[in-house]
Formats: C-alpha cells, sequence, structure tokens
C-alpha cells in the first residue's frame, strides 16, 4: 500500500526534507526542503556545538516538520550524519530538536550513509557512488542492488575549509593533496572491486557543479544526469580559489551560502576522480533522504 512518508536529513552543511509516496521500495517525490544550518562550522575547538547554533538548527528542524506536514506526510523521520556524529553535545540537539516538534533525531554511522547513499543512487548497474558532504565523504561500489565495498572518510567539505582555507591557487593545491591523501589510503581498500564503469557523485559539491555549469542555481531533479567532466571542476575549483569571497558569490549558479566551502568540496571532487582514474562523473539530485525512504516500509 502506497503511504506519505517524510524524512528530515541533518547535516554537516545543510538541513534536508523529502516528502515522498512509498510503495514496495519505489519513491514517487513530492517535495524537497532545505536550510543551510551549516551546522559543522558551529562546531568550537573542543567539538561542541555553540548553544545558538543547537537553536537556530532546531528550529530549522522544527519547520520542516511542519513543511512535511503540509504536504500530507503520515509520518517523519529525522536522522542527523557527520557534525553530530562529531559533537559532544549531540544529546542537546536531540533534545531541543523534541521539545520543538516531537521528533526524535537518530544518529547514523558514515557506514550507514555510504549504504543510503548507494540505495538512492545506484539501481542494479555496476557502480561507484560518491557522497560528498560538509563533514564526510562516502564511497560505495556495488552491483545488481548490492554493496561490494564501502567506506566514510573524515573529510568533507566544511571540514577541509577548516583544515586549509583557500584564498589562493597555492591554496587549493595544498587542500587537495590533503584531499588526496585521506582519500588515496581508503580507495586503496577498494581497489579489488575496480574497474567500476560509472562514477555517480550526490551531494552539494557535486550538484553545484552541476549548477554552475548550466549557468544557474538548480538541485534535486534539475541536477540529475548531468555531466561533469574533470577539466570543468577543475576550471571551478581554478577559478574560485583565485577570486575573493564577494566576487565568488556572484558566479551564476553558486548560492552565495555555499560560496566559502565550494572550492574544498571541489577539492574533493577532483582528487577522487583523479585518483578513481575518471575523466567524468554523473551527477544525482538524489540524496541519503531517497535512500532512507525507499527502507522505510
Amino acid at each position: 500500500m502506497m503511504k506519505r512518508r517524510g524524512a528530515i536529513a541533518i547535516g554537516s552543511n545543510s538541513t534536508r526534507l523529502l516528502v515522498a509516496d512509498v510503495e514496495n521500495g519505489a519513491l514517487f517525490n513530492i517535495h524537497r526542503g532545505r536550510e543551510e544550518t551549516r551546522l559543522f562550522l558551529g562546531l568550537d575547538e573542543q567539538g561542541m556545538i555553540a548553544p545558538e547554533k543547537i537553536e537556530s538548527t532546531a528550529r530549522a528542524v522544527a519547520r520542516l516538520a511542519r513543511e512535511a506536514r503540509a504536504q500530507g506526510a503520515e509520518d517523519t523521520a529525522l536522522f542527523a550524519t557527520s557534525a553530530t556524529r562529531d559533537a559532544g553535545n549531540g544529546k542537546d540537539l536531540a533534545d531541543r530538536i523534541f521539545a520543538l516538534c516531537g521528533l526524535t533525531l537518530q544518529i547514523i554511522t558514515g557506514e550507514r550513509e555510504a549504504e543510503l547513499a548507494f540505495l538512492a543512487a545506484a539501481g542494479m548497474e555496476r557502480k561507484l557512488i560518491m557522497d560528498i558532504g560538509g563533514g564526510s565523504t562516502e564511497f560505495t561500489i556495488g552491483e545488481g542492488g548490492k554493496i561490494l565495498s564501502s567506506f566514510s572518510a573524515q573529510l568533507g567539505a566544511s571540514r577541509l575549509l577548516k583544515a586549509c582555507p583557500i584564498a589562493s591557487v597555492q591554496d587549493a593545491l595544498v587542500a587537495r593533496e590533503q584531499a588526496r591523501a585521506i582519500l588515496e589510503k581508503e580507495l586503496e581498500k577498494m581497489r579489488p572491486f575496480f574497474p567500476a564503469p560509472d562514477m555517480t557523485g550526490l551531494g552539494g559539491t557535486c550538484t553545484t557543479a552541476a549548477a554552475i555549469r548550466m549557468g544557474y542555481e538548480a538541485h534535486g531533479e534539475m541536477v540529475e544526469g548531468q555531466v561533469i567532466s574533470l577539466q570543468e571542476a577543475e576550471r571551478q575549483l581554478l577559478l574560485m580559489a583565485s577570486l575573493p569571497l564577494e566576487a565568488r558569490e556572484k558566479i551564476p549558479g553558486l548560492p552565495p551560502s555555499r560560496a566559502a566551502h565550494m572550492p574544498h568540496g571541489l577539492c574533493i571532487l577532483t582528487a577522487a576522480m583523479q585518483l578513481c582514474g575518471k575523466n567524468e562523473i554523473t551527477v544525482s539530485g538524489r540524496t541519503n533522504l531517497d535512500g532512507y525512504l525507499m527502507q522505510s516500509e
């Protein structure tokens, strides 16, 4: 029986909503929503979420929960990823959310993130799936709907921004080398399952790179199936690295809220493509929310 469900994911950069009709594992998407909460950048040096960031994120979740109900969702699930996993006071966030809207927060593992990204975008073909987030990046390779190998790396656009600010092309090259060093070690474990004929990219870095190539802001189904070449991703990286923040914010297709950390996401994207020997990547506008709702029955 078809049922309308909602799911909200608190990511490291944004908090997102998906409402869909679900039947036998198939999704018929009804509505996507998002709030730019930037939770990872709200972690202090002790790994604690600032009180004001707890409040603003909890209120964003409450707004999205109301959106889900307005779209007819019979129930709404809530989970969080890397930034909340890292936080020493994630329970404070969970308690505030519950007080505001009654949703119970589930903090998922990196391995679960990888699985949900695979479910969302892989289908039955042999594919390599990459999901670049704000705090972590997940890779899965599988075939016939089954995962053969996966990992979650402590590497994301906001995490790399904190470690390696980019204000020049040289800074970008240094940041990319750091991303490459982290990914190379993890990808080596997947080598027995290579080659993967197709590489699909999820997450804000990939969808925004597609939007920039298209020349206007786009996400979700609007970017589904867009192809980004390594050359194009490198062009975008070098362009952004050479511009001050105010100029980056004016790039067509780049939301101003992503201007600070987008070059860092592109460092991860280009390093991953080089390491995997891929000259192009297919972008998916789907997210771990799609994967979550596929398993919600």
